[in-house]
């Protein structure tokens, strides 16, 4: 089977003749017995290998994405040392002086509103509530940052190394990935490609590259926080986060079990998000997944990240491609968990959102304060209303 796209280029980030920046020093790995999650690696160069060696990339694909929702991808066409430029950059942004106080203050998103674009101010995501301090801090980066001129003044001479890294990410590896997903639904090669995300436009619609930091835990906060972020799916298409050392991410089982991500040099942790489980119907799974508390010996260190978040066209309607081979095989999934969850929607009567509104509607009525606590099949849940409906999350 011949690939329908360009061999994988390999990314490279040249800072030579702009002002020096930190280097970023990765914190040492938790020595901690932790229970971790056995996630199987995608080896994107086979894709430009044999006829065998592509269809074992798209098996080790379709198994993860059916089974755990997570996968490992390596030779994603990232090498360290770029790699390390990135993180360089995301620490210095979140993490150092690339903003005052008043780039914050100017370039702040408008969560309100349902606009993410911008600098993340550590409040609006915790647990406690919209307003309390969260530990998160973070740039969105949008392509209406660089359409709009939103960005701060010492970030712009780096905007066009930000930007070559979110394109690498969205054209060249989230390309790939769905054109594995295609194959895996029994639909040519671009086919998910041409419906998701807009055909090779640097950042599309809604689809951005967030730089993060995790800042460690208070004194005052270190009893009573377990989770830094609240267990979620993402709402998006594919999601790519770069391995990185402090262990905070943990994803949900199918037995129900809350694991620990492992961290793994090089490779880029991905996973699925809502539109791609109900485009399957049900079969490829947006896995819930949190981040909690580090083990005690990381709890000093801050956890930088670096998350490309690919997401769909805005005039998408989010409905099973009911005509894809596989789903006519084994038939449409209701018992999954984001796909089950639209099917009881349709069923009270509401209308088929477009992706732009579930977008917005997620992003403006995220965090918000909890309704009460429900036990559904024994297991305790805290229930939100978002935009009208309940949502359930795990405690």
């Amino acid at each position: 089977m011949a690939v329908s796209i360009t061999p994988l280029p390999q990314l490279k980030l040249n800072t030579a003749g702009k002002d020096p920046i930190p280097k970023w020093v990765p914190p040492p790995e938790t020595k901690e017995d932790l229970e971790w999650q056995d996630l199987r690696v995608l080896d994107l160069a086979l894709l430009d290998g044999t006829p065998e060696q592509q269809k074992q990339v798209e098996q080790t694909c379709k198994d993860a994405l059916t089974n755990e929702g997570f996968l490992l991808i390596i030779n994603h066409g990232v090498d360290d040392e770029t790699m390390q430029r990135v993180f360089d950059l995301a620490n210095w942004i979140c993490n150092g002086d690339a903003m005052t106080d008043e780039d914050k203050k100017e370039y702040e998103w408008d969560r309100e509103n349902g606009d993410w674009m911008g600098y993340k101010p550590p409040r609006g995501w915790g647990e406690k509530g919209r307003e309390d301090y969260d530990h998160i801090e973070a740039y969105n980066f949008y392509g209406a940052c660089w359409e709009k001129n939103r960005l701060p003044p010492r970030i712009r001479p780096y905007a066009d190394k930000i930007l070559a890294y979110a394109d690498h990410m969205h054209n060249h590896v989230g390309r790939r990935l769905l054109l594995l997903l295609s194959r895996i639904l029994g639909m040519s090669d671009e086919a998910l490609w041409e419906k998701i995300p807009g055909k090779n436009a640097v950042l599309p619609h809604s689809s951005y590259c967030r730089f993060q930091v995790y800042h460690p835990l208070r004194e005052e906060d270190k009893a009573t926080t377990e989770n830094i972020l609240p267990n979620h799916t993402d709402h998006g298409a594919t999601t790519f986060l770069p391995s990185q050392p402090v262990s905070c991410l943990q994803i949900l089982g199918k037995d129900q079990k809350w694991r620990w991500v492992p961290y793994r040099k090089g490779a880029l942790v991905c996973n699925l998000g809502d539109v791609m489980e109900i485009l399957s119907g049900g079969i490829l799974k947006a896995t819930r997944h949190r981040v909690c508390k580090p083990p005690a010996d990381q709890q000093a260190y801050e956890r930088v990240s670096v998350c490309s978040f690919n997401h769909a066209d805005q005039e998408l309607t989010l409905e099973p491609l009911k005509d894809a081979p596989l789903i006519k095989q084994v038939g449409l999934q209701p018992d999954s968990e984001v796909y089950g969850a639209f099917c009881k929607a349709i069923d009270r009567g509401e209308q088929i959102p477009k992706f732009g509104e579930w977008k917005t509607l997620r992003n403006k009525n995220a965090q918000e304060p909890i309704s009460k606590l429900v036990v559904i099949d024994g297991v305790p849940h805290k229930e939100h209303i978002v935009g009208g409906v309940k949502v359930y999350r795990q405690v």
